[in-house]
Order: structure tokens, then C-alpha cells, then sequence
């Protein structure tokens, strides 16, 4: 059996992620504070001592990942740098440092958003981390010769708008969104940007 490094295996998206992978992978969950390794992305030492404990692994699929969400002026610079460090950079530790354990062939997914492409007030941070990972993925395919890397960009899940108390009407079903992380880790292809249709 195939081997899944799952982190955020406790989200709205990453707890389908973990239910649809199940059934043909053995998946390995990482958090924070629960799950089979607790890790803060954002911590070299502790990602490469995860990935020594793990050892080879066929796939990893980040879904995880701080960013401020907030007006223009409700940013500090601080802020900037959190989400900076968390969400980008704690997904491009995940593959730089992975990518020494994984076995050939292995896929990485990492997790954006649709605020990339299309920004809305609010999401000014999250934008900016997204497009900055799919620019990160982009260029990674061409030099990960024996592996691949592709990005999920996620919209609103339903169940995320139905906690928010938000008009869930446009929301995406959260297991739609897993299927995506499934077929960017097995389609074979690198480089790629998902979108739920």
C-alpha cells in the first residue's frame, strides 16, 4: 500500500482528503496539536525531523496553513510576514525538505485558493500567498524531473460558509475538493493548478 503524508488532516477540506484516501493509501496525518506527528510547517528543524522519523513516502498533500483574513488597514506588517511564514512558506518546506525523503515518482500538493486569481476585499494576505505558491509550483515542476507538484486552489467549501453563518448557496461541497487532491496526486501530470468547476 502507498504511503500519504497528509497535513491538515483535521480541516473541513483535509477530512475528506483523509476519508477518500483511506480506502488505498496508508495516510499518515500531521497538525499542530493532533494527529500521528504534531508539526508546525513553519519549523525546519521539526519538518525534517518529521520527515527522518517517516521516512520514504509516495505522496504529501498540505491542506493547512495560517493567513489573516481583513482589510487593508486591519493589516500590520506582521500580519504579512505570519501568513508569509505559515502558508507559503510552511507548504514550500514541506516539499524542499520532503523531496529528500520521497521515493521516486512521489507526488506533492500543495493548497492555494481562489483568491489568487480573483481578489476580494479581505483577502488581500491570502491573495498574495496563493499567487506566490502557484508561481512556486509552477517552477518547481520544471526542475522535480522524477517527481510531480501540483497545487489545489480551493473556493469556499459549503461546510466552511455554514460555520462562518455565510450564505452557503455558492459554497462547493468539501469532498469535491478532495476528489482534486486525489487526481492532481495520481494524474501524472506536474505543474498544474486545480479548480473545482
Amino acid at each position: 500500500m502507498k504511503k500519504a503524508i497528509l497535513v491538515g488532516s483535521t480541516g473541513v477540506i483535509g477530512s475528506k482528503v483523509k476519508e477518500l484516501l483511506s480506502a488505498e493509501y496508508e495516510v499518515i496525518t500531521v497538525n499542530r496539536t493532533s494527529g500521528d506527528y504534531q508539526v508546525d510547517m513553519a519549523d525546519v528543524n521539526a519538518v525534517e525531523n518529521m520527515f527522518k522519523e517517516i521516512g520514504a513516502f509516495d505522496a504529501l498533500i498540505t491542506t493547512s496553513g495560517y493567513g489573516k483574513w481583513g482589510s487593508i488597514d486591519e493589516h500590520s506588517i506582521q500580519d504579512f510576514h505570519d501568513g508569509l511564514n505559515s502558508k507559503l512558506m510552511g507548504q514550500v518546506n514541506m516539499v524542499m525538505i520532503g523531496r529528500k525523503y520521497a521515493n521516486e515518482g512521489a507526488s506533492f500538493v500543495v493548497s492555494t485558493g481562489i483568491l489568487a486569481q480573483y481578489p476580494v476585499e479581505g483577502g488581500l494576505s491570502l491573495g498574495m500567498i496563493n499567487a506566490g505558491l502557484e508561481a512556486f509550483v509552477r517552477g518547481a515542476a520544471l526542475e522535480m524531473k522524477n517527481m510531480t507538484i501540483n497545487a489545489v486552489s480551493p473556493s469556499f467549501a459549503k461546510e466552511t460558509m455554514e460555520l462562518m453563518g455565510m450564505d452557503s448557496s455558492t459554497g462547493v461541497p468539501a469532498i469535491e475538493f478532495a476528489k482534486l487532491y486525489k487526481e492532481a496526486i495520481e494524474s501524472g501530470k506536474s505543474g498544474e493548478i486545480y479548480h473545482a468547476s
